[in-house]
C-alpha cells in the first residue's frame, strides 16, 4: 500500500468528485482512478460506489476506512517535521553522567538549567558514574556528555573543558584535636590515615595527597579506599580518617564531619566537561554549547 494511494483516497472522498480531487492534486482523472482501484484491490474491498447518473459515495468500508487514512496520513506528516526537526538539532536525546562532586559544585545544575531554558526539546538524562566508567561510555557511545575530574590526559577521540576550579580542604571528623584549629598545618597530619575515593587513586587527588605529605615530612597513610567523596565524609564522620576534598563537598551536610583549609599547602582541583570531538547528533552538539557557555562564565 502506498501513501498516496491514501491521499487520492481522502481527496476523492472528500470531495465525492474524482475530476475536482484529481485538479487537487494535480493529477489526471485517470491516474487518480487507478490509484483508487490499486488501493481497493489492495484492500479486496470496495470503497467508494461509482454511479454512472448519480454522484459517487462512499461504501460503508470507505467511511470506515476514511477516518484510519486521515490519521495515518497525519501521523506522517507528524513523523516527517519531527525528523526534519531532529535534523535540525530542535529535537533528540542527551545521556549526561557525572561523578557526585560535580552536582555539589553546581555546574552541573547549571549546565541543566540553561538546558531546559534554551533547549526545551532535547531530552536530557542523567545519571551518576564513576570517572573511568565515563570514559568508556563516551567512546562506546553509551553517554554524550561527562562531568568529572580533571585527568592528565583523555582518549584522542574525545576533548575536555574546564568548568571549574576550586580549593582543596580537610575534612576531619567533629572531635579531633585538629578542628579547633583555623588552618591546619601539613605536619599536623603525619599520623593521620587518608580517605581516598578509589576511581582516581592514580589521577589528581593520590597526587595531592603526596604534595601534602611531602610538605609535613611523612609517608601517606591510607585507608581502604572507597567510591566516592560521600563515602569518604561518611567514614571521617565515623572517626576512620580524614580526607582531602574539593571545596564545593562542603555542601554536603554530614554528620560529625568539619572542613578546614590546609595552612601551608595550596591544592586546587579542576572538574571539566567531557565529550565526543567529533560529535554528529545535533541534540548533543546543543547541549555541548550550553556547557561551553557555562565554562566561558566561569561556572
Amino acid at each position: 500500500m502506498e501513501l498516496r494511494w491514501l491521499t487520492s483516497f481522502v481527496a476523492v472522498a472528500e470531495d465525492l468528485h474524482f475530476g475536482h480531487a484529481a485538479d487537487r492534486l494535480y493529477l489526471a482523472p485517470s491516474a487518480l482512478s487507478a490509484q483508487i482501484k490499486a488501493l481497493e484491490t489492495e484492500l479486496g474491498v470496495r470503497l467508494i460506489d461509482r454511479g454512472r447518473r448519480s454522484r459517487i459515495r462512499l461504501t460503508g468500508a470507505g467511511e470506515l476506512f476514511l477516518t484510519e487514512a486521515r490519521l495515518t496520513l497525519a501521523q506522517v506528516a507528524k513523523a516527517e517535521a519531527v525528523g526534519r526537526r531532529a535534523g535540525r538539532g530542535e529535537l533528540g536525546e542527551a545521556e549526561i553522567a557525572y561523578v557526585a562532586s560535580a552536582a555539589f559544585s553546581g555546574v552541573l545544575t547549571r549546565v541543566l538549567a540553561d538546558c531546559g531554558r534554551h533547549e526545551r526539546d532535547v531530552t536530557v538524562r542523567v545519571r551518576e558514574l564513576e570517572t573511568p566508567a565515563q570514559l568508556e561510555a563516551l567512546g562506546s557511545g553509551r553517554i554524550d556528555v561527562g562531568f568529572l575530574r580533571w585527568r592528565p590526559e583523555y582518549p584522542p577521540d574525545l576533548t575536555a573543558v574546564c568548568l571549574l576550579t576550586e580549593e582543596m580542604v580537610l575534612a576531619l571528623p567533629e572531635e579531633h584535636r585538629l578542628s579547633a584549629l583555623e588552618a591546619v598545618p601539613a605536619a599536623e597530619l603525619a599520623e593521620e590515615r587518608f580517605v581516598v575515593p578509589h576511581f582516581d587513586e592514580e589521577h589528581d587527588f593520590r597526587d595531592q595527597l603526596g604534595q601534602v605529605a611531602d610538605a609535613g615530612g611523612f609517608p601517606p597513610r591510607l585507608a581502604p579506599p572507597v567510591k566516592d567523596f560521600v563515602a569518604a565524609l561518611t567514614l571521617v564522620g565515623g572517626g576512620l580518617g580524614v580526607a582531602l576534598v574539593p571545596d564545593s563537598v562542603r555542601r554536603v551536610r554530614m554528620p560529625g564531619v568539619v572542613h578546614r583549609p590546609l595552612a601551608d599547602v595550596s591544592l586546587t582541583t579542576r572538574l571539566v566537561g567531557v565529550h565526543r570531538r567529533d560529535e554528529t547528533s545535533p541534540a548533543v552538539r546543543r547541549v555541548i554549547r550550553r556547557l561551553r557557555a557555562v565554562a566561558s562564565d566561569g561556572g
